[in-house]
């Protein structure tokens, strides 16, 4: 009798165990489905929200280029003659924009304000305020006379982000001075602080 109890005992135990073992194997088969669920879930939307992307923006009359297209440096007088008529925009390199802060071109520095107050081309307009920017620009001269816009240098894009802003502001004759200030200050041009 004694013995009976003991396997009575010893069987609802190992019942119990074979029970927590297979909740715990559930439990497992549970968060993979689930993880692997949400792996897909979120493949999926990624897939569909980059098909939706391409495809609205191929159905558009005038659709953002998958690769940004690099600025051509204007370099010639003819050159920079055949742009005053179209609305695009241009690079142009020291030697151009020397001749055109010459001419009193307004010249529209797109760095950050505080490197602007350390030194910048004589003349220039600081770009932090965009909206006072296009006012003042838009009164003092209107939208079809030059603009040189610059930064820091080669590898500053702030001054093409400009020029494509003020373009979509319907400014039309918008040149970006590539070299930008760097290379103005290593030419020894005069420089305003």
């Amino acid at each position: 009798m004694q013995e009976r109890k003991r396997n009575q005992r010893y069987s609802k135990s190992t019942s119990r165990e074979k029970t927590k073992k297979s909740n715990q194997i559930i439990e497992k088969l549970l968060k993979r489905i689930f993880i692997q669920n949400s792996l897909f879930q979120v493949l999926f939307f990624l897939i569909i929200s980059v098909v939706i992307g391409f495809g609205s923006n191929w159905l558009k009359d005038d659709p953002i280029p998958l690769f940004a297209v690099k600025l051509k440096i204007a370099t010639t007088d003819d050159l920079l003659s055949d742009i005053v008529t179209e609305s695009v925009l241009r690079a142009i390199g020291l030697d151009q924009a020397r001749k055109f802060h010459n001419e009193d071109v307004v010249f529209v520095d797109a760095r950050d304000l505080e490197y602007y107050e350390e030194g910048h081309i004589p003349g220039a307009w600081n770009s932090n305020h965009f909206m006072e920017l296009i006012f003042k620009l838009d009164s003092l001269q209107g939208k079809d006379r030059s603009i040189v816009t610059y930064c820091d240098g080669d590898d500053c894009g702030s001054s093409e982000d400009l020029a494509y802003d003020l373009q979509n502001e319907g400014f039309t004759k918008i040149f970006v001075f590539v070299g930008g200030w760097s290379e103005w200050q290593q030419a020894g041009y005069s420089i305003k602080k």
